[in-house]
C-alpha cells in the first residue's frame, strides 16, 4: 500500500495532524491499535480554556479553532486548582477550564480528520519500519511522510532512531463515583512520591489517580493508587495506567520522513504532565508543515522550527520547574517545605508554564 501520509496514533496529536494535512489531493491514512479510539482513557481528561491557553502560551494563534468541545465531550467546569501539601495546607489559584469525557472527545476529533478527508484503521499497529517502509498489521505501507503519534514509548520514534522520552512517569488513573465538587486538588508528597495525586471532578463523579516518579520510589503505582483512592473513600472503576513524559521535549522531532507529534515528542507541560491542548497545537502545525512539504517543497524539518518559536520557551520553564521539584518532592518534608516557600503566587506560576520564581 502506498499512501502519501502514515500517522501511527488516533489520540489528539494524530487526529489533529491529520485534520490539517488531509484533503482532496492528499491520501492520509490513521492507524490505532486500540479497537475503540477514546478508550481506554489513560489521561487526567482535563482542558484549560483557550483564555488560560493564550496566558501560557502566549504566541500561539486560533486557539478558538481548536479547542471548542461541544456540550456532550464536556464533563465538567473547572474554576479553580488547590494544591494540597503533605500537611494538608491549601494553596489555591484560579484556573479556568473543563473536564472531557475522553471517550467521546478523541472520537470527536478522529470525525473532524475523516471529515477533512483522512481515512482511520483501528485495531491496526505498527510493528517496524525498514528501508522507510512501515510493516504493519495491515501489510507494508510506503508513506512520503511517517507521523509518530503513537505515546510516550513510542515505537515509531525507536524504529527511526529518534530519541524517545527519558522520564516516563506511570500515571494510574479511574472514573470514580460521587460528588467531589468544582475544584480540582492536587495532592503532594508520599501520598504521589516525586508526582502528584489527583482529583479532576465531573459532574457526575470525577477522575482520580496519582503519577509518580519511578526514581524515588520502589511502591508499585497501583498500590499507591489504591490506598488514595481507600483514602477517599470512593467507588470507582474503569482503572487504567498509562506513562506520562516528564523530560520535556526531545531534542529532534524530525528525521528524515519521519515526524513526532504530542507525548511521542514530550510535548507535555512537565510541570504538572498536560499534554492534550499542546498535543493539538503540534498536531495543527505538524498537519499544515507536512501539507506544505509535499505539496510545495516546504523542509520538513520546518515543523520543528514552527512548533519550537510557540510552545519552546514555556515547556522549557515547566521542564525547569520540574528539575527543581525533583529535590523535593520524593518526601512530605521537602514538599511541605518547598510548597511554603513558593507560596499560591509560586505553584501558581508553575502550572501555567512560568518560571516558577522571576529570576530563575
Amino acid at each position: 500500500m502506498e499512501v502519501d501520509v502514515l500517522i501511527v496514533g488516533a489520540g489528539p496529536a494524530g487526529s489533529t495532524t491529520a485534520r490539517y494535512c488531509a484533503g482532496k489531493d492528499l491520501d492520509v491514512l490513521m492507524i490505532d491499535r486500540r479497537k475503540e479510539v477514546g478508550h481506554p482513557v489513560q489521561c487526567g481528561e482535563f482542558l484549560p480554556s483557550t483564555e488560560e491557553m493564550y496566558t501560557m502560551f502566549p504566541k500561539s494563534v486560533d486557539l478558538e479553532e481548536l479547542f471548542a468541545p461541544a456540550t456532550d465531550h464536556v464533563a465538567g467546569e473547572v474554576h479553580r486548582i488547590d494544591l494540597v501539601s503533605p500537611k494538608q495546607r491549601v494553596y489555591g489559584c484560579d484556573f479556568e477550564g473543563v473536564t472531557l469525557d475522553r471517550r467521546a472527545f478523541d472520537k470527536h476529533l478522529a470525525r473532524l480528520a475523516t471529515d477533512a478527508g483522512a481515512r482511520l484503521e483501528t485495531s491496526a499497529s505498527f510493528r517496524r519500519l525498514e528501508n522507510g517502509v512501515a510493516r504493519t498489521s495491515l501489510g507494508d505501507i510506503k508513506a512520503k511522510v511517517i507521523v509518530g503519534a503513537d505515546g510516550p514509548n513510542s515505537r515509531t520514534a525507536a524504529y527511526a532512531g529518534l530519541e524517545r522520552p527519558l522520564m516516563r512517569f506511570p500515571a494510574v488513573t479511574c472514573q470514580a463515583d460521587g460528588d467531589f465538587g468544582e475544584t480540582i486538588k492536587m495532592l503532594f508528597g508520599s501520598v504521589a512520591p516525586g508526582g502528584y495525586a489527583w482529583i479532576i471532578p465531573k459532574r457526575k463523579g470525577a477522575n482520580i489517580g496519582v503519577g509518580v516518579n519511578p526514581m524515588v520510589t520502589d511502591a508499585r503505582p497501583s498500590d499507591l493508587f489504591a490506598r488514595f483512592a481507600s483514602r477517599l473513600g470512593a467507588s470507582y472503576r474503569d482503572v487504567t495506567m498509562g506513562f506520562v513524559p516528564m523530560s520535556g521535549p526531545v531534542d529532534e522531532t524530525v528525521r528524515g520522513n519521519v515526524v513526532l507529534v504530542g507525548d511521542a515528542a514530550g510535548q507535555v507541560m512537565s510541570s504538572n504532565g498536560g499534554g492534550i491542548p499542546i498535543s493539538m497545537v503540534a498536531g495543527r502545525i505538524a498537519g499544515r508543515a507536512i501539507r506544505e512539504h509535499i505539496n510545495g517543497g516546504l523542509p520538513l524539518s520546518e515543523y520543528e522550527r514552527r512548533w519550537r518559536a510557540v510552545l519552546g520557551k514555556p515547556l522549557g520553564n515547566a521542564r525547569w520547574t520540574r528539575t527543581l521539584s525533583d529535590l523535593f518532592l520524593s518526601g512530605d518534608s521537602g514538599a511541605e517545605f518547598a510548597m511554603r516557600v513558593l507560596g499560591s503566587r509560586g505553584l501558581a506560576r508553575a502550572i501555567r508554564c512560568s518560571k516558577v520564581f522571576y529570576v530563575f
